[in-house]
């Protein structure tokens, strides 16, 4: 086996595997890159503004949102400075 290894016999089947893999991964990315038929047509949706409800909501969320977290921090500062004091 290792006089076969020394002498290129299996390097011709080596050869010939790699050769096929890379034609096979050739072929598959040729197919699998091209795009079957016609790219489907982009519907053109026109946004509506937002009512002043609506952002006043968001405003209240956001402000709700940033009140916890603040909260949040002050009392992880209060835990670790209390910690470290003891």
């Amino acid at each position: 086996m290792a006089e076969e290894i020394a002498n290129g016999g299996n390097m011709r089947a080596l050869d010939w595997f790699l050769g096929m893999a890379a034609l096979v991964s050739l072929v598959g990315g040729l197919l699998l890159g091209y795009q079957w038929g016609q790219p489907a047509d982009a519907s053109i949706v026109k946004a509506l503004p937002a009512s002043l409800e609506m952002m006043q909501l968001l405003r209240d969320e956001h402000r709700l949102i940033a009140n916890m977290l603040e909260s949040r921090i002050a009392i992880e500062k209060k835990l670790a400075y209390g910690e470290a004091s003891n």
